[in-house]
């Protein structure tokens, strides 16, 4: 026998899965999407011209560093405009008030949207991952040097989608109060920016204030591609960290929007 509490987790589930399915597929719809996707294919593909040069691993590193620069700059922006876009969508369309009337709870819906969301900041980061790979790989045959193995490589990628969707969710948190796309787009910008402050917080002063916000600084791939083993442990720990900020403001954006009226 299943326990009452068991079929509600197990609808819980089917419920948010299904908010994320159709949040992924509007997503991809996006011009939007496609836009940063193509910008961000052709700002990988620019360290080309460093072909006619022949500087060993420092060119390596230097396209590697390029790529997953491109990567987060350009994740960052999708994922703050989507997060919000996809939203306020909704919201002004009246879609989200008919989804909360058929027994979808409001926490359950801003889930499935941050799902969605997280999973299409996957297909971006695995696209632009793909081609900086193949541009290592096809320079490290024509230089016959060797840069990181393609475990780190995946790691350092991997590690990318967990800041980017550590932004969306800041995002939505924005949404599930503000009164504007414009508004929760630039503040979801802004916690950003913020949050890549994290790391000048270390000594006394000012800033100091900021150690109470997660820090994205722990989520660079620059160590990675200097050599620096994360190990299984790191991984662990840097997952439990992302895991604990991403239920943290997914939890407040349901407080808050459950008390909102739509």
């Amino acid at each position: 026998m299943h326990c009452p509490e068991q079929n509600r987790l197990g609808t819980g589930i089917r419920r948010m899965r299904q908010v994320a399915a159709q949040t992924l597929i509007e997503a991809l719809r996006l011009r939007l999407t496609v836009l940063l996707s193509v910008a961000g294919a052709g700002l990988v593909l620019m360290a080309l011209w460093l072909r006619t040069f022949n500087f060993g691993a420092a060119e390596l590193k230097f396209i590697a560093d390029l790529g997953l620069g491109v990567m987060g700059l350009l994740g960052t922006l999708l994922a703050a405009l989507c997060t919000a876009h996809l939203t306020y969508r909704d919201l002004d369309g009246g879609l989200a008030a008919v989804v909360l009337t058929r027994r979808v709870g409001r926490g359950e819906y801003l889930a499935g949207k941050v799902l969605g969301v997280a999973a299409l900041l996957a297909l971006f980061t695995a696209a632009l991952a793909l081609v900086l790979g193949i541009m290592l790989g096809v320079r490290e045959a024509q230089l016959g040097a060797t840069f990181v193995p393609l475990p780190i490589f995946l790691q350092a990628c991997a590690l990318v989608w967990l800041k980017l969707t550590l932004v969306a969710a800041m995002t939505l948190l924005v949404c599930s109060y503000a009164g504007s796309e414009l508004f929760a787009v630039c503040a979801g910008l802004m916690l950003a920016v913020v949050a890549h402050l994290r790391p000048f917080t270390q000594a006394e002063g000012w800033l100091s204030w900021l150690r109470l916000w997660p820090n994205l600084g722990l989520f660079d791939a620059e160590p990675l591609l200097a050599g620096t083993k994360l190990g299984l442990t790191g991984l662990l720990g840097l997952t439990g960290y992302w895991a604990l900020f991403m239920g943290l403001f997914t939890g407040l954006a349901a407080y808050v929007f459950w008390h909102r009226e739509i």
